[in-house]
């Protein structure tokens, strides 16, 4: 599989992480994104991991190439000064045209997250923000273009908040409860993409900013 590199140097790597495709290395034999990148950086190379995206998500993702970058990254992360916009096909409309969900979501042992009470014990808060880019009336549903500026990085948040606030995504097999009694023409993939990635450069301090179109 051809990488798509939209910068490197030699301290990050920024690339589009296709739909299908891990992150990171997992027990299994299947395609992930950091050994990709070692194979485009020679087997010795370093690949720091700082965030994640789900594996039948598109989008834009940066690695560190060498320990120190890695971690000044992944401190920034913590410290909230990475910004991530994501682009989702939702069915419904929101009941504002911006808004912010906040919710506790506990994760299960079974690959599964679920809202959860505030004193459930794990519950983390999720927190992202949203505003309707585009809508689209029909008689059987309305198809809701949102941007998301995801606040928190918690498990299948964002497919599980939409749910939950009666906005499912489209293809979203795991949260949206429509597919298993019908599927439509927009439920052949999952409609979320990692658009917009933006952070402080590790060394240099320099604001970089990348954006891609989404796919759907």
């Amino acid at each position: 599989m051809a990488l798509k590199i939209l910068y490197e140097d030699k301290d990050i790597v920024v690339v589009v992480k296709p739909r299908g495709v891990l992150s990171q290395s997992s027990s299994s034999f299947e395609e992930d994104m950091v050994s990709l990148l070692k194979k485009h950086l020679g087997r010795d190379g370093y690949i720091g991991v700082i965030h994640r995206l789900d594996k039948p998500v598109y989008g834009v993702m940066v690695y560190g190439k060498n320990k120190k970058a890695t971690d000044i990254l992944c401190s920034d992360l913590k410290k909230k000064n990475i910004g991530k916009i994501y682009e989702a096909l939702v069915e419904g409309l929101p009941s504002e045209d911006t808004g912010r969900l906040t919710d506790f979501i506990k994760k299960e042992n079974n690959n599964i997250s679920r809202i959860a009470d505030k004193n459930t014990k794990d519950a983390k808060e999720a927190i992202l923000e949203y505003k309707v880019a585009e809508t689209k009336h029909s008689e059987s549903k309305d198809i809701t273009r949102l941007r998301i500026n995801l606040l928190t990085g918690r498990h299948y948040q964002i497919r599980l908040q939409c749910a939950a606030h009666g906005f499912p995504l489209f293809g979203d097999y795991k949260y949206n409860k429509r597919l298993a009694k019908e599927k439509s023409e927009y439920d052949k993939v999952l409609t979320l993409a990692a658009v917009e990635l933006s952070f402080n450069h590790p060394k240099t301090g320099e604001n970089m900013n990348f954006k891609i179109d989404a796919d759907f």
